[in-house]
């Protein structure tokens, strides 16, 4: 039965002619601006209703994120219709764009969702290079790290607004929020330290306060050098840090701020680490040399090291007992290189082995930022040189041989414009549901904060 996303079966010769104007529109259809403001676009499926979304039964419910590091944007997706409901634009301020000055030129070009066009002409001050994405425990708060400009941008998912931002060091890479969800652990990967910001809820709503004044820097932690990713047991009381400029991977006690342990790994360039749900192992990509490493997070003894995987291996997504681990292809990695098949590798945790392999001609494009639905029936797959979004249905909870691709992310012209380089997913329960692995937090004796 079709139960895709909402198909226009009737719509008047004026009805068609005022979507093509909101179509042709460079600015219409954008949500947000530095400022915060809110503009809400109609969204519409493309008729016909052609793809296999089409003949797709619906999703949990649920709401993705995903960054558009090509774009400088933010897309919104409802998991149960595979639709992209919001864009969130991350350029420049319109409100500053005022006529007489330079900023007038990228108001007429579509600020503030200009970041692609606009990012290196003078009076463009938005945030470039749009990449880590993380939730706080309640999906209140979505925190996006921005490669170029350096900033974390936090943003209010009840309303899809921008709450403020803070400049951090270098590259940063990914802002991993710390379970209890009042602090924020960013990978600086352009130095060799941790910039701890605070969360706090109040400053970050309170009317007045100035953007960058609603995220403030708590410590700094000393750490590997180029540390790509934090990741924490449940209870957030021991962080491990992935590097991308060294082959090693740091323990550290969150409440003492200070390394306890530290591990040499069999590649330099990790960019990627997870702790499994049930706190036990740690699981690190390799992605120049195409293997993974599983350790405990005991001790950081292996139990797997080195395993070979794929090249251009890039993150893992846990659902039941499997992890799966998307596979960009043979080097050279994406953005470079051309087109190429890439795959998912299914790795069962229980037996440490390669369950099987996802691949076929729907997992081209360099499949990057994968994410499960909060009830682990499904994961959302970005392709960064594919600009797409493939769903990927888990089938029976106890194996893996019916995993299969069964469809693209649909959305407005509008909206697909702008996904561009889709390298992070991220997804919550909607406001107010605990998700699976909250509830596995709660069994545990770790409650959401």
């Amino acid at each position: 039965m079709p139960n895709g996303p909402r198909v226009l079966t009737a719509v008047s010769a004026l009805g068609i002619a005022l979507i093509g104007l909101l179509f042709l529109s460079p600015a219409a259809g954008f949500i947000t601006s530095l400022s915060g403001s809110i503009e809400e676009h109609l969204t519409l499926s493309p008729l016909g209703g052609g793809s296999a979304l089409a003949q797709m039964a619906p999703g949990p419910a649920g709401l993705a994120y995903v960054a558009n590091e090509g774009s400088g944007t933010i897309s919104v997706i409802d998991t149960a219709t595979s639709a992209i409901v919001k864009t969130i634009c991350l350029g420049s301020d319109r409100e500053d764009d005022l006529p007489g000055t330079p900023g007038a030129a990228l108001a007429a070009a579509g600020s503030p969702c200009d970041a692609e066009a606009d990012h290196h002409k003078p009076f463009y001050d938005g945030h470039v290079g749009t990449h880590g994405l993380w939730l706080t425990p309640d999906g209140r708060i979505l925190l996006v790290t921005n490669r170029i400009s350096g900033t974390i941008v936090a943003i209010d998912t009840a309303t899809n607004t921008i709450l403020g931002y803070q400049p951090v060091g270098r590259e940063p890479h990914l802002a991993t929020v710390r379970p209890g969800g009042r602090e924020a652990w960013v990978a600086v990967r352009g130095e060799n330290y941790l910039d701890v910001l605070r969360l706090n809820r109040e400053r970050l709503f309170e009317p007045g306060r100035i953007a960058t004044d609603r995220l403030d820097s708590r410590s700094f932690i000393p750490t590997v050098l180029g540390p790509s990713m934090v990741s924490f047991t449940s209870d957030g009381r021991w962080a491990f840090v992935a590097a991308g400029k060294q082959p090693r991977v740091d323990k550290i006690d969150a409440e003492e701020r200070a390394i306890v342990a530290s591990r040499v790994l069999p590649a330099p360039f990790t960019p990627f680490g997870l702790v499994s749900p049930d706190d036990q192992e740690l699981y690190l990509v390799h992605k120049g040399t195409g293997q993974l490493s599983v350790l405990r997070t005991s001790d950081l003894s292996p139990v797997i090291s080195g395993l070979p995987i794929g090249g251009c291996a890039n993150h893992v997504a846990f659902a039941g007992r499997f992890a799966y681990i998307t596979i960009g292809g043979a080097p050279p990695c994406a953005p470079g290189g051309v087109d190429r098949e890439g795959k998912i590798v299914v790795f069962d945790r229980d037996a440490h082995k390669i369950a099987r392999e996802i691949a076929g001609p729907e997992l081209m494009g360099d499949p990057h930022g994968i994410w499960p639905t909060p009830d682990g029936s499904r994961l959302l797959v970005g392709h960064e040189r594919g600009n797409r979004i493939s769903i990927v249905d888990l089938g029976s909870p106890t194996t893996a041989a019916d995993d299969r691709v069964i469809g693209t992310v649909t959305g407005t012209p509008q909206d697909i414009a702008f996904l561009k380089q889709p390298i992070d997913v991220v997804i919550a329960a909607p406001l107010g549901v605990v998700s699976a692995a909250e509830r596995s937090r709660e069994r545990r004796g770790h409650g959401r904060d």
